[in-house]
């Protein structure tokens, strides 16, 4: 990456979540990295974001690179909060660009106050779309025992998918408001574009940069399959009901095979995700290790621990869990549908299995099993893949672009 060549760009960067104070999911990471990428290229970046400062001191600070943190708890209490502060901050220095993600429409009511900046509205996962991925249509079990308690009552209500909130109405209209709207996938591009009509003149597809911590890339790839691992929220949309359903058919089948979960649970329509998976396996509890939620500084350690990391959400956009499995050389087994199937090259990088399909799933890890020297070639080549398209070099010329074009095009339509 050439020193120097983003110097001149004068950026705020809004994320609620950003670690080491408020690390919950791929936001924070991204937004992270990005940062430190834009400073090390020579912009100046001044990062809004929630939670305390760490009493050791910001350890994502560099040069060029101030960190702004607002006590709030909650989305909707940072978006109130960012006004007053972001609006200050250009008034003594005005910013070229304010990027927010879409989730929340955390700059909303701040963009208005920094006339002359151009909005850049990155996308993660709207709540329209999280609330979709989400919803789990009831069981034929479950539908015939609601109809049999309506019929007694005499009243029948029948699950339905969540209504359009007021707050993914509120995120609809910020993207639309928007200088330019940045995807990380083209799966994420197209979703949005088709439900929310949004213009391609004000679209653009850059990958979010991944800077895999140094521990990943000093392991060995494995030369077999015993452990089969997973890296993620135990939660619906991942698809750990699935994996479940897969290891259900494959443990008996093989004695030797183990599964590590690595992750919080979370509630779901079926309860906590992390009794209702020790229940679905309880009959291989001896193989089965649930880790719960672990430091970004452990991922490697944990990773090391499993040679091959099946990711089979039913959607995803960019998902830091994938890269960080690639740069760990491990046997990836992911979702096509959303992010994961525009990097992993099927057979060559990784496999690729259809969402919601547990026999897939299993044939994808037969695979492996039959074909151990197969899949540690596999393994090589995911590492090599996430360096070559996802690093500073590939994506900063990508994201400097994208902001020029935002500048040009104009602060956009308005607050929404």
């Amino acid at each position: 990456m050439t020193a120097g060549v983003a110097a001149g760009l004068r950026l705020a960067l809004v994320s609620y979540e950003f670690p080491p104070a408020v690390a919950i999911g791929g936001i924070g990471t991204y937004s992270a990295m990005a940062a430190r990428m834009l400073a090390a290229a020579g912009a100046e970046v001044e990062v809004f974001c929630a939670g305390v400062p760490p009493a050791g001191g910001e350890p994502w600070a560099a040069s060029g690179l101030v960190i702004h943190r607002l006590p709030c708890d909650s989305r909707a209490a940072f978006r109130t909060a960012l006004g007053p502060v972001l609006a200050e901050r250009h008034r003594c220095a005005p910013f070229a660009v304010i990027e927010s993600p879409e989730l929340a429409a955390e700059a909303a009511d701040a963009w208005g106050l920094c006339p002359g900046a151009a909005l850049v509205v990155r996308l993660h996962t709207p709540t329209e779309l999280l609330n979709d991925l989400g919803w789990e249509p009831p069981s034929a079990t479950t539908r015939l025992r609601m109809l049999l308690g309506g019929i007694r009552r005499g009243r029948l209500v029948w699950p339905r998918p969540p209504a359009p909130s007021a707050k993914a109405d509120l995120e609809r209209r910020f993207c639309a408001a928007a200088s330019l709207v940045v995807a990380p996938s083209q799966a994420i591009a197209d979703i949005c574009s088709r439900r929310w009509g949004l213009s391609t003149d004000r679209l653009q597809v850059v990958p979010n940069v991944f800077r895999p911590a140094p521990a990943l890339l000093t392991l060995a790839p494995p030369r077999q399959l015993t452990t089969v691992g997973f890296l993620g929220r135990l939660e619906t949309r991942k698809g750990i009901f699935d994996l479940a359903e897969a290891m259900a058919h494959l443990l008996p089948r093989h004695p030797l095979l183990r599964l590590r979960l690595i992750g919080p649970s979370w509630p779901t329509a079926r309860g906590d995700a992390q009794q209702w998976l020790q229940r679905r396996l309880r009959p291989w509890s001896d193989r089965v290790t649930v880790v719960g939620p672990v430091a970004a500084e452990a991922v490697a350690a944990e990773l090391a621990r499993c040679d091959a990391v099946v990711l089979p959400s039913h959607w995803e956009n960019f998902p830091n869990a994938c890269w960080e499995a690639m740069a760990a050389a491990r046997m990836v087994v992911g979702s096509r549908a959303g992010g994961m199937a525009e990097v992993i090259r099927d057979g060559q990088d990784g496999l690729l299995v259809p969402p919601r399909r547990p026999q897939a799933i299993a044939a994808a890890l037969e695979r492996l099993l039959a074909s151990p020297g197969a899949a540690a070639a596999m393994a090589c080549s995911a590492r090599q893949r996430i360096l070559d398209r996802l690093g500073d070099d590939q994506v900063l010329p990508l994201q400097l672009q994208a902001y020029r074009r935002a500048m040009a095009l104009g602060p956009g339509q308005g607050a929404p």
